[in-house]
């Protein structure tokens, strides 16, 4: 019998993750899927970062100052995860591995954590013509058939990236405040989707996890073709072994990280870029510990 997909996941933190991981998973990270709870209890002076919708704006006419409503809060969390399930996360991600695993791992490590925790895990993925939701639950069986939805769903028949269109289906299917993880690939969330973003996180505490493409030229493995998944082609060896074509190639992939991570900052979103498989445990631990940090200052 084929080992699932969450119990591999489980395999991989335990064997081959630092103690920092361990202290997440056994449940001293609560603090990572903080979320306004249902039951209001206080007011507090808005600061930045704050959501937005919870600012009491009644209570701000009357102070003249920007109030926020506090909340205790809730005993179980949601989480959703919004996979960009599309043709490009089928492609090599940049240690080699598949970019599908590690969106997978990735996922998996989410639900893991949730799971200890006794927190609940929706899905939303898919493109228009085929749409994936699941609702948040946590039981094995649920988590389990989450990620095969994701892995099942992503191959290079899949329909082209379309980050507008999942973003705005994450907007209108998830309307319970959630803490939102989308994983998707470098080029993702384009600097166009700022309104999208910006209004996800009115709603809802959003995570970014971006997985790393393949260097496209290849050019220490000219004896392999390389094919651009995006426009199905066969990339030409003399623009594999061009000087001129593979610094403007690193040029327009250094400008397009900085300007997505410059959005995603401005957003107060935390993200991460990891290069694929190998290093997307570590890297979200890194980056959980960096959070849960930050919420222990506020």
């Amino acid at each position: 019998m084929a080992t699932s997909l969450l119990t591999r996941v489980k395999a991989r933190v335990d064997l081959h993750t630092s103690n920092r991981a361990r202290g997440l998973i056994q449940g001293r990270g609560r603090s990572l899927f903080k979320g306004s709870g249902e039951d209001f209890d206080d007011l507090k002076y808005y600061q930045p970062g704050d959501k937005i919708s919870d600012i009491d704006w009644k209570a701000t006419a009357r102070s003249g100052e920007p109030l926020i409503r506090q909340f205790n809060e809730e005993r179980v969390r949601h989480l959703s995860i919004v996979a960009d399930t599309s043709s490009a996360m089928a492609a090599t991600a940049a240690d080699g591995t598949s970019k599908r695993d590690a969106m997978v791992m990735a996922a998996g490590m989410i639900c893991y954590l949730a799971q200890k925790n006794g927190d609940l895990v929706g899905l939303v993925a898919g493109d228009d013509a085929h749409p994936v939701q699941l609702p948040a639950r946590s039981s094995d069986g649920h988590l389990e058939l989450l990620l095969r939805s994701v892995q099942q769903a992503t191959t290079t028949a899949a329909s082209q990236p379309d980050s507008a269109w999942l973003l705005e289906r994450a907007f209108r299917v998830t309307t319970r405040s959630t803490l939102m993880t989308i994983i998707t690939d470098e080029a993702r969330p384009d600097v166009e989707d700022f309104a999208a973003l910006r209004r996800l996180t009115t709603r809802h505490d959003v995570m970014v996890i971006r997985i790393a493409d393949a260097d496209p030229l290849q050019r220490d493995s000219l004896d392999h073709d390389v094919v651009d998944v995006d426009s199905p082609r066969e990339v030409a060896s003399i623009a594999r072994t061009s000087k001129r074509v593979a610094q403007d190639v690193e040029a327009y992939r250094q400008a397009r990280r900085q300007g997505i991570s410059e959005m995603l900052d401005r957003l107060h979103v935390t993200h991460m870029l990891t290069a694929g498989e190998t290093t997307v445990v570590d890297d979200m631990v890194t980056m959980l510990r960096s959070r849960e940090f930050r919420h222990a200052r506020a």
